[in-house]
């Protein structure tokens, strides 16, 4: 016949449990962390209707008829990625656009190599925005769009409209 446990034997035997499923939480948590990422990113169809250099121009078209006859210019930052705007579906702001009718454009900067360490605001404003601005109103044969900037986007922006 065994012996009783006593409040101590049963303390200690729901703490090695415990430890045991905290550890299998962990080794979980390593494999989520360091896995790969099952979702992807940026799944709305576009088209690069534009280049200068490393700057493209996104063009995605609305998905319902046009709400709005202006096209919309997204200028995203500089160091993070446009494709912050494009997450997944349901979760997407260039998807909720396309969904009002928006016809929508987006510039990606793409990735600075070491021709561009010489570069500055005023090139990325005065010659990489304004030649896409111009893209876009001479495509539309229009004399003003509208323009979103986010983050350093809206800086630019607020310099290029001033």
């Amino acid at each position: 016949m065994s012996e009783p446990k006593i409040a101590v034997d049963l303390i200690l035997e729901k703490l090695a449990e415990e430890t045991e499923r905290t550890q299998e939480r962990f080794r979980k948590a390593k494999d989520v962390l360091l896995g790969e990422l099952d979702t992807d990113i940026a799944t709305t169809p576009y088209e690069v209707v534009y280049q200068i250099d490393r700057v493209k121009l996104k063009h995605y078209k609305p998905e319902v008829k046009k709400s709005i006859k202006t096209p919309l210019l997204v200028v995203y930052a500089l160091i993070n990625r446009e494709t912050m705007l494009d997450l997944q579906p349901g979760r997407s702001v260039v998807q909720n656009f396309l969904n009002e009718g928006l016809d929508l454009y987006m510039i990606d900067w793409g990735y600075p190599t070491r021709k561009d360490k010489f570069l500055g605001i005023d090139d990325h404003v005065n010659v990489y925005m304004d030649s896409v601005v111009d893209f876009i109103r001479k495509k539309h044969k229009i004399k003003k769009i509208n323009l979103m900037g986010i983050c350093m986007g809206g800086t630019f922006s607020v310099i290029y409209t001033a």
